[in-house]
């Protein structure tokens, strides 16, 4: 069994001139074909007037410290860092990134997009309320 972090951004588009980020990290025990595990779901609100690469590293930085605990690799799709190669990437935050491609992965990726798009969602609907 392999231990991973799978992360996603919601809100990575501009609204009433600030970004409105959540970010995800669920950490998982996956096989090939399932996930076998889930051991902590985290997330992390952020409100900031820029999006460069820089804000999103540090973002997932501060996310994975905050996480905390040992795993093999991070696991996203390509888009949360701006379609840059997976090395790049892997470089830059000194942990292995992988693009999802099993099944297992898939799924970690999916829990970890509905955690980030549902929070963001009930606290959009929040802040409306007040």
């Amino acid at each position: 069994m392999i231990k991973v972090l799978a992360i996603d951004i919601s809100g990575r588009h501009h609204e009433n001139d600030i970004f409105f980020r959540v970010y995800a990290g669920v950490l998982v025990e996956v096989k090939a074909d399932r996930i076998v595990h889930v051991e902590k779901i985290d997330i992390m609100v952020k409100e900031e007037e820029t999006q460069k690469l820089r804000d999103i590293v540090k973002e997932v930085k501060e996310l994975i410290n905050k996480i905390g605990g040992e795993f093999d690799y991070i696991l996203c799709e390509k888009g949360e860092f701006f379609n840059l190669s997976k090395d790049i990437i892997s470089a830059i935050l000194k942990k292995e990134v992988i693009y999802p491609k099993t099944r297992g992965e898939l799924e970690a990726i999916n829990i970890a997009h509905h955690v980030s798009y549902s929070v963001r969602k009930l606290l959009i609907e929040e802040k409306k309320k007040s």
